[in-house]
């Protein structure tokens, strides 16, 4: 979701904006409007910079193999053309969809840049819906040159045959688990299933010797479609350790809100509606350390 997302929802679910940079820290941008034809773009001035008149929906930068290559981004109903940021039009990369987008889908297309890996590639994902109700998400891993299809991620709603509603046929993620921050590891998010509905989530952030940033969230439930966790009123602490088994804790906030999601490449992230959240945890994917028995 969504960014939802990014995947607003992605599953951030995904991050929705109109104008990022596309790199392994993860973003997301909405396009609209028109599909795109290919003779849009491919019937070039003599002479002239085909920026100034080709149909470019966004402009970034990806990041492969250890170089960060500037791109500007041209959408179409069956696949993403990324062609380098300069004036000589030239083709970089070319992801095809799995299927071909209708128009009423192509207007409310977007897509996420992010690590989901964690190998330090750009990996590639899209989304089809407005950000509170996604209809339609794919994604792609970088490897070896190529933006690789993840089948796995291809999530599209369809209607029940025993429903009169539409519903998501692709279940719901089971979040139980121990998470960690793959870069430091100070971090460690432990995620219990209390019923099929509800978890209950603690974090331990430690800020160095002597000390963590604690959050107690109880009751955290499903978003619409499964991918996220939403909880409110979660309680955040710093727990001060005298020694081993002698500590004090000092309440920062009691009134906690937000979601944690899983995104494509099974990396856990969280949005907080707290500012103190974000200074700390960033734009930070945590990986899964093992599952809960």
């Amino acid at each position: 979701m969504e960014k939802s997302k990014k995947m607003k929802n992605l599953l951030k679910m995904m991050a929705l904006g109109t104008a990022c940079i596309l790199g392994v820290c993860g973003c997301g941008f909405t396009f609209g409007g028109d599909i795109n034809d290919i003779n849009d773009i491919n019937e070039e001035p003599e002479g002239a910079d085909w920026r100034t008149w080709g149909i470019i929906d966004d402009y970034g930068t990806i990041t492969a193999d250890g170089t960060d290559t500037d791109v500007c981004v041209c959408l179409f109903a069956d696949r993403a053309e990324f062609y380098y940021n300069k004036e000589h039009q030239e083709l970089y990369k070319t992801i095809e969809f799995p299927e071909k987008l209708t128009d009423e889908e192509y207007v409310y297309l977007s897509m996420e840049i992010a690590d989901y890996t964690g190998d330090g590639n750009s990996d590639v994902s899209f989304a089809v819906g407005k950000e509170d109700a996604i209809k339609k998400r794919f994604s792609y891993i970088y490897d070896q040159g190529e933006f690789v299809f993840d089948e796995d991620s291809f999530f599209s709603e369809t209607v029940a045959d025993d429903a009169g509603d539409e519903e998501g046929v692709n279940g719901k993620v089971d979040f139980s688990g121990r998470y960690t921050e793959p870069q430091t590891g100070r971090c460690l998010i432990e995620i219990n299933k209390e019923s099929e509905e509800t978890y209950t989530i603690t974090v331990d952030w430690a800020n160095g010797a002597g000390s963590s940033n604690i959050w107690a969230i109880t009751g955290a439930t499903y978003g619409e479609y499964g991918d996220e966790l939403v909880y409110t009123d979660a309680l955040c602490y710093i727990r001060s350790y005298v020694d081993e088994e002698t500590y004090t804790d000092d309440e920062i906030y009691s009134d906690g809100s937000g979601r944690f999601y899983m995104t494509e490449g099974g990396m856990l992230g969280w949005e907080s509606n707290n500012s103190y959240v974000d200074e700390i945890n960033g734009e930070t994917l945590f990986e899964r350390l093992d599952d809960i028995e």
